[in-house]
């Protein structure tokens, strides 16, 4: 039987998180780009996706060292 939380080799939930997170981000970043930093919108947007892919990239890293993935 598939497992319906992952029909197609991808995590349904981390896959919808992500989305989430994404235009949550997004919505802030357009909303409040001038009183954060004075960075354009889409440099700050670049910056805070470059963290999401380095903490995303450690974390499975240390999964897969763990045993875990």
């Amino acid at each position: 039987m598939a497992d319906l939380g992952n029909p197609f080799g991808v995590d349904l939930a981390t896959m919808i998180f992500g989305a989430g997170l994404s235009l949550l981000l997004s919505a802030s970043v357009m909303s409040y780009e001038d009183e954060i930093t004075g960075w354009t919108a889409p440099e700050l947007l670049g910056a805070i996706g470059a963290a999401f892919v380095a903490v995303g990239t450690l974390l499975g890293i240390t999964l897969v060292i763990v045993g875990l993935r």
